[in-house]
């Protein structure tokens, strides 16, 4: 079995061009001790269902395999970066270099236009500051391995399609929060600068509420990209106010093998960015 990490993305500059392998977003990103567990299988199960899931699709025909097993505690679609880790996941599987594989499921995001930089943080693990917008491979990033406990919420999913096909403003605005961002790498400016994307897009209003919650009691909170998710700084008891959050870690291991759904910090991870 294999472990890809759940990530969140914070601010993202989409760019997309003819070759998949040089489109990409510049941004930033984190992993977290959640994501998504795959196994051989015959078709394509999705928490015990079989579904159509045409990023994962991708990926089975380019590596001529039968199917996949996926297993998930996050919910899909919701901005947890559920189709790249389930396409890295499934890709391993497979007994190719790492780097290929990396690149194939950054391909198979975007032609599917499910993510666009999700993959190479995944890849990377970690605080990922993407400083290009490319395929794995080709990427410049610059990677830091912090440990903060956060706490999440998801009220729905937002169709990453839709908004990448329709918003043509994303691109200087992510650029600009992200050269915020990098004048002071740090968890607060994080999220002063992930918020202020968020804002400055209008992406921000379904989960505007919240975040405000969480501010005014003391926590820190943005928006995950793209879903009606926040995730927060000491923020749990506020967000409780909303449904059921629950909290996660930024962890620096990556895709890795792992022997059960219920322990993946095991074995090691694979090398190859």
């Amino acid at each position: 079995m294999i472990f890809c990490p759940a990530a969140i993305s914070c601010i993202f500059s989409p760019k997309i061009e003819k070759d998949p392998l040089s489109s990409g977003s510049m941004g930033v990103g984190f992993t977290i001790d959640k994501g998504v567990v795959a196994k051989p299988s015959i078709g394509v199960i999705f928490n015990g269902k079989k579904i159509e899931f045409p990023t994962v699709e991708f990926v089975l025909r380019e590596n001529k395999m039968d199917g996949v097993e996926l297993i998930t505690d996050l919910p899909l679609g919701c901005g947890f970066g559920l189709s790249g880790a389930s396409a890295l996941a499934t890709a391993f599987l497979c007994e190719k270099p790492a780097i290929e594989l990396y690149d194939l499921a950054h391909v198979a995001e975007v032609v599917n236009l499910t993510g666009l930089g999700t993959v190479a943080t995944q890849a990377f693990s970690g605080l990922v500051i993407r400083k290009s917008a490319s395929c794995p491979s080709k990427i410049v990033v610059e990677r830091y391995a912090w440990d903060y406990e956060l706490d999440f919420i998801s009220l729905g999913s937002i169709s990453t399609r839709e908004v990448l096909t329709s918003r043509k403003d994303l691109s200087e605005i992510g650029k600009k929060w992200l050269k915020e961002f990098m004048k002071r790498i740090t968890l607060e400016n994080l999220f002063k600068c992930s918020k202020a994307f968020a804002e400055e897009t209008g992406l921000i209003e379904p989960v505007k509420d919240i975040i405000e919650a969480v501010e005014s009691s003391g926590g820190m909170a943005s928006m995950a990209m793209l879903g009606k998710t926040v995730f927060a700084y000491n923020g749990h008891e506020a967000l409780k106010e909303f449904g059921e959050p629950f909290k996660a870690r930024i962890e620096c291991i990556g895709v890795r093998k792992v022997d059960s759904f219920r322990n993946p910090m095991q074995n090691r991870r694979f090398e190859g960015c």
